[in-house]
């Protein structure tokens, strides 16, 4: 106990982090909290939806199975919850790297951006035809990457150049972030087809052995 009788020394009425950090990454810190309310919201909306399901499949008279339903809600809920989770290190390093790297105020705008474009995401999925997933989602995953390359890519030309994006005037630290958004989409993209060039006889010889026996 420190000398006031609270756990660890004392850090003038603030924790030891917090005074270390500073007031300039209270906005970062916020946007990380609402990161994670929005994420536990879609808990609760997957196991919302997953009931209505096992519902709607009782009332047909059928059992209902969680790992195969083909239940649209179910599906949506699923992957509004799931893409939340898959897309968790990559939103939390590129917010984190932008802040202490480039600037906490640049991270908290994109941040920001990044929450809200999540938080749409189920939104305009159920605006779909019968619920189904609809090109209107990609007003929800696009200003997202935006946020996350735009914040990763500020970091690499900090990292690779010397350059800070927001030492450049308004105009140009709008452009820096659109051309490192589109030039990390298309790298990222070209990885992936590299990637399935090389791996993809390995699957494609199995299918057509057995398919032949």
């Amino acid at each position: 106990l420190g000398p006031s009788g609270h756990l660890g020394a004392p850090t003038s009425g603030r924790g030891r982090m917090a005074a270390m950090l500073g007031a300039e990454f209270r906005g970062p810190a916020m946007v990380t909290v609402c990161y994670f309310l929005v994420y536990y919201g879609f808990m609760v909306l997957q196991l919302r939806l997953r009931g209505d399901a096992e519902r709607r499949a009782e009332s047909r008279g059928e059992a209902f199975d969680r790992y195969s339903t083909r239940d649209k809600g179910a599906i949506m809920g699923d992957r509004t919850f799931l893409n939340s989770l898959e897309q968790m290190g990559a939103f939390l390093a590129s917010l984190w790297l932008c802040a202490f790297c480039v600037s906490p105020d640049l991270a908290t705008v994109l941040g920001s951006v990044a929450v809200v474009a999540r938080l749409l995401f189920p939104v305009f999925w159920s605006r779909g035809p019968s619920g189904n997933w609809n090109m209107l989602v990609e007003l929800s995953t696009q200003p997202y990457y935006l946020a996350v390359f735009g914040m990763l890519g500020a970091v690499a030309l900090w990292a690779l150049f010397d350059v800070n994006v927001t030492e450049l005037s308004a105009g140009y630290t709008v452009l820096s972030v659109l051309g490192v958004y589109v030039l990390l989409f298309v790298l990222a993209f070209a990885l992936g087809v590299m990637l399935h060039m090389a791996t993809r006889g390995a699957y494609g010889n199995s299918i057509v052995g057995s398919e032949s026996d």
